[in-house]
């Protein structure tokens, strides 16, 4: 289940490089889709040149620390303010190198809008990724913080990417501690960046 949920996830991150200030979180989901489709469809650019273009955007359009702090869970009040810091930023990585991996893959993706429910500064977003034969459920659970619409978690098939995260890395945290953790995370972005190449 998590590699379908990572294998979505990472159609979900390419079709949605940035978030802007806008008043409707499915606008600018709208909108993050078409900027980098553009991308990804200039055919004049080489699959390097695309993922240089869309790298680093991830972070604008993630609530970072709220997805952090929910991937670890209780785990999170037991972390120190360095500990916090440091997964955060392997986080990143990690979900970047996910879907820039898969660049080459979906530059002929979908997504098709379903409906979207807003309740004060929370927002649910359900689309459809439509790719080749594949048509995968996609909800983008969203906060405004800051005058910008951010994810905060993603529902994928009614498996939500947090939760599976959680569970994954509070085993290690268990059994190995936060160093433990964060050492598979390093070793995890490395192979990535090594794929990433090929």
């Amino acid at each position: 289940m998590m590699k379908k949920v990572l294998f979505a996830f990472s159609l979900l991150l390419l079709f949605a490089p940035m978030a802007l200030a806008i008043p409707q979180p499915q606008a600018e989901v709208e909108m993050m889709v078409s900027s980098v489709l553009d991308v990804l469809q200039q055919e004049k650019l080489s699959l390097e040149e695309k993922k240089a273009q869309v790298s680093g955007k991830v972070q604008e359009f993630l609530n970072v620390s709220s997805m952090s702090q929910r991937t670890l869970g209780a785990h999170w009040q037991g972390a120190t303010n360095e500990q916090r810091q440091r997964f955060s930023e392997l986080f990143v990585k990690v979900l970047e190198g996910t879907y820039l991996n898969r660049i080459g893959d979906y530059t002929d993706g979908e997504v098709q809008y379903l409906k979207q429910r807003v309740k004060g500064d929370k927002a649910i977003i359900d689309t459809k990724i439509v790719t080749g034969e594949m048509s995968i459920p996609v909800q983008y659970k969203m906060i405004y913080v800051n005058e910008r619409w951010q994810v905060f978690d993603v529902i994928i098939e009614g498996v939500s990417l947090i939760r599976n995260y959680r569970a994954s890395y509070g085993e290690i945290i268990r059994k190995e501690g936060y160093e433990g953790l964060f050492a598979l995370m390093e070793q995890k972005v490395i192979a990535m960046q090594g794929t990433a190449g090929e």
